[in-house]
């Protein structure tokens, strides 16, 4: 009898033998060279105590229902193709229950979405930034035009910097205002109405008879662009597949260049009238393009819309994939239901508390340094004062200007090609790093270049477009693309609209400040001003920023729940 019952006990303890290749038991990693039974021994004094022992593991239930004797164990060494972890909520067709409480150690094998609805969001928000990208790049062919035909609008200097600041703060109230509207209106919806307000801005300054119309126009223009991006970026990230986030996000970036070029290209064959005309047009296809676009699930969810949730899980995976889009959907569930399980009650103080609890204010600031200190590495100050920065590169007039602007037009797009692709197979540290490293030693090597005056025209130029590649690919991609990956999704729109906000604020000090500042330390001080950024930045990145790529948006806001703030001590701290 004694022998019976000990033989009853191990098995009732006992993990069937199963493959280990990534299974965890209780946060211990179970070699995968080997298949493995974990038998735990229990000591039986005496029969009665082990028959007591025996009813108590039958009579225990998984969620009340199932006995521990017929069922996995709370390990859930279950089938993978139709079973889900503990309480049914985490399914584990592709990860661990308990890798969900420890996202960033080993990365876990991603799930890979049909390819089709991938394709019609990315066409829908591609669209999206090359109206933006048309919007911004609006100013340079009006003002040149404006100056070349006077007869037409009557502009002078006070009146061109209007046009031009304009636009830039009403990108800066767009943007302040964007949480508020993506959080209740949604991102497609939220998307759709401010791609109607550049589309007005546009038909405004077609028609205009005055510099004033101008002024609206462009406001309205900068007013929507500033709901407009934040909003496109989310809708993409929240329902892109997560091993293609990255760089579904980064070519948002590429077209919105492609818009800049395409503005500047039908500047030089057309009058601003009839591109302004154009603009609106391709503005009003965009919002018809929205109407089949599925709201994100990650708004829906937080709105208690669950069903419409599921419908668009279900798009996403496609009709004959329910348990994926069922996994999806009770993970997205599982992570707002944490985070309102921590929370007494839905009160005033805990909306205002919310927003400064650690795993909100650490995804917070690192994004937010990381972006303002980009604004200081150069990356869009060259774009906006290319022909001023290059025409100080040599004293002599050796230097073809013009060529080289060409230039670094041409390699700026085609490193955001390059940018796309390695997001794909390359985590943001490695680039982020390899972009500050990069930039950073070309900028100080230039700006030593300058300084004597002593080297051939054509060696400037390969220095030019060297740092031009290496700040496009990193710096100038990634921390837009972030802001909508690591901050909660809770507090995503506020905070990402703030940090949009600041750093449009950022940009126009910058560029007002740019000139005097130019003036007084010359080209050379200039390039080594952003050498040494670009190497702080790499510093800040190396120490502090988490790796996101592969990783889920719920998997990044639980790596935010850990006590660490370096991520080289993520593995240090007890979790």
């Amino acid at each position: 009898m004694r022998e019976k019952l000990e033989k009853r006990l191990c098995g009732i303890v006992m993990i069937n033998s199963v493959p280990i290749e990534n299974k965890t038991v209780k946060n211990d990693t179970i070699p995968a060279e080997s298949e493995a039974t974990i038998n735990y021994t229990i000591p039986i004094e005496n029969e009665d105590d082990a028959m007591n022992y025996i009813t108590s593991i039958n009579k225990t239930t998984m969620n009340g229902t199932t006995s521990l004797e017929n069922e996995a164990t709370m390990n859930d060494i279950i089938p993978l193709e139709n079973q889900s972890a503990i309480n049914g909520t985490t399914p584990i067709e592709i990860e661990a229950a308990t890798n969900d409480t420890t996202p960033f150690g080993n990365e876990v094998k991603n799930r890979r979405r049909p390819l089709l609805p991938q394709v019609i969001l990315a066409t829908v928000a591609y669209l999206t930034a090359i109206c933006n990208g048309l919007t911004a790049g609006f100013s340079t062919i009006l003002l040149s035009q404006l100056r070349a035909h006077a007869e037409d609008i009557s502009v002078d200097k006070s009146t061109e910097s209007w046009i031009v600041s304009l636009y830039l703060m009403g990108t800066a109230v767009g943007c302040l205002s964007s949480g508020f509207i993506l959080d209740t209106w949604g991102r497609r919806l939220s998307a759709q109405v401010s791609a109607l307000v550049i589309c007005i801005g546009w038909i405004v300054m077609s028609v205009a008879s005055s510099h004033h119309l101008l002024f609206v126009g462009r406001a309205l223009g900068g007013f929507g662009r500033g709901i407009n991006s934040p909003a496109n970026f989310y809708h993409l990230e929240e329902m892109a597949d997560p091993r293609l986030r990255g760089a579904l996000s980064a070519c948002i970036l590429l077209f919105y260049s492609i818009g800049i070029m395409v503005v500047s290209l039908l500047g030089t064959h057309m009058g601003w009238r009839i591109v302004a005309g154009l603009g609106a047009g391709t503005s009003l296809l965009n919002v018809l393009l929205y109407s089949f676009l599925r709201e994100s699930p990650v708004w829906l969810v937080h709105k208690n819309r669950i069903n419409e949730a599921s419908e668009v899980y279900s798009w996403l995976w496609g009709s004959t994939r329910p348990m994926q889009a069922e996994r999806d959907l009770q993970e997205l569930l599982n992570r707002i239901n944490e985070d309102n399980a921590s929370i007494p009650n839905s009160s005033s103080k805990w909306i205002c508390k919310q927003y400064f609890r650690p795993q909100v204010m650490k995804p917070f600031f690192i994004i937010h340094i990381f972006s303002l200190i980009q604004v200081l590495c150069g990356s869009n100050l060259f774009i906006f004062y290319t022909v001023d920065i290059l025409s100080g590169l040599k004293t002599d007039g050796s230097l073809d200007v013009n060529l080289t602007t060409n230039l670094t037009s041409i390699v700026r797009v085609a490193f955001m090609v390059v940018s796309c692709a390695t997001l794909v197979y390359v985590g943001r540290r490695p680039m982020s790093i390899s972009s500050g490293l990069g930039s950073g030693i070309v900028a100080v090597v230039l700006g030593t270049l300058i300084h004597v005056q002593t080297v051939p025209a054509w060696v400037m130029i390969v220095c030019v477009l060297l740092y031009v590649a290496f700040n496009t690919y990193g710096y100038f991609v990634l921390p837009t693309i972030m802001v909508g990956e690591i901050l909660p999704s809770k507090v995503r729109c506020v905070f990402g609209g703030y940090i949009f906000t600041m750093n449009d604020m950022a940009m126009f000090g910058a560029t007002k400040l740019f000139p005097s500042v130019h003036t007084a330390i010359g080209s050379a001080g200039l390039f080594w001003l952003f050498g040494v950024f670009s190497l702080f930045c790499c510093l800040f990145v190396y120490l502090l920023l988490p790796e996101t790529k592969g990783r889920s948006l719920v998997q990044i806001e639980r790596y935010f729940l850990m006590n660490n703030i370096l991520w080289l001590t993520r593995n240090k701290i007890k979790k």
